[in-house]
């Protein structure tokens, strides 16, 4: 896991956006394609929800962030962090075998980053509940987030966080 802590670092997502680097990495398959950290992507890849897994403890209930911390951009990041997508209270089976369980609280929302804003991070966390539900109330907007305090207000621990980048429309993307 040390070479996954020094892209996390080399990336500014820790200590910036997360304070520790992940535990175990995510299997993340966007549109096929099993995603690696820092792997470049094309946006076509990214319209429908990644199936992501992880082998947990089956006692466990987890929440999945996704975010993006460069929104408008990383050199103006105004509405960062900008919340893609939330599921809370997600059964350990559903993480073994693809997430299709739990509570969306942010439907999956498809990365388009602004023309000309360069590399976005796209960035999902699991977060173990450690056998107990949250209570989240509703979240009325995507902008803004903070995944520091979500995780502190729920007491959540870090399982795992994987990350990508992506560059505006019809350019490569890094996932």
């Amino acid at each position: 896991m040390a070479d996954l802590a020094a892209k996390f670092a080399e990336n500014e997502i820790t200590p910036k956006i997360i304070q520790n680097p992940p535990a175990k990495l995510l299997n993340c398959n966007w549109d096929g394609i099993q995603v690696q950290p820092g792997q470049t992507m094309s946006p076509r890849h990214l319209r429908f929800a990644p199936r992501v897994t992880l082998d947990v403890d089956p006692e466990s209930t987890f929440s999945m962030i996704m975010i993006d911390p460069d929104n408008l951009s990383r050199k103006n990041p105004s509405v960062a962090e900008w919340l893609h997508w939330l599921v809370v209270n997600i059964p350990a089976s559903n993480i073994q075998e693809g997430i299709n369980g739990g509570q969306h609280q942010m439907a999956y929302g498809s990365p388009a980053p602004q023309p000309r804003t360069d590399l976005h991070r796209y960035i999902i966390l699991l977060y173990e509940h450690q056998g107990r539900r949250i209570q989240v109330p509703k979240i009325n907007s995507r902008a803004k987030f903070s995944v520091k305090q979500f995780v502190e207000k729920h007491k959540l621990g870090i399982i795992l966080k994987p990350f990508s980048r992506k560059k505006s429309m019809g350019k490569e993307q890094t996932m």
